[in-house]
């Protein structure tokens, strides 16, 4: 009987330290989050108009001229060039970036091979 109370409690202490745990890794992951959607919509935002302002200048002054076809064939080039450098950054923050709820994984891992030696051990003691 008092194994299991021991154990009860050595339970419930550990449900409360997972608890924190994970609020943790979630409030971290959170703000990470919060701050990539910022920056990316500003970036976005600013990048947008920039562009698009840029792309009326190069089309407006090419456009009485032989070379019309050549500017807008450059500006489709260069804003696939753009995404495909985008994409490969976007990939590679990613790859980087912890898994969700990793911490909480690794404390499960080492509390699940405490108590299988613990509970071994129990086992092979006489009664």
């Amino acid at each position: 009987m008092e194994r299991i109370s021991a154990a009860a409690a050595l339970a419930v202490r550990h449900i409360g330290a997972y608890v924190d745990l994970i609020q943790s890794d979630l409030d971290s992951s959170a703000k990470l989050v919060r701050r990539r959607v910022i920056a990316a919509s500003v970036l976005g935002g600013s990048l947008l108009l920039a562009i698009g302002l840029a792309c009326v200048w190069v089309i407006a002054a090419a456009w009485n001229t032989p070379n019309r076809q050549w500017a807008i064939a450059s500006l489709l080039a260069l804003f696939v060039i753009v995404a495909a450098v985008s994409f490969w950054r976007v990939r590679s923050l990613d790859a980087n970036a912890p898994a969700l709820l990793s911490r909480t994984a690794g404390e499960w891992s080492l509390d699940r091979r405490l108590l299988l030696e613990l509970l071994a051990r129990g086992s092979r003691e006489p009664s």
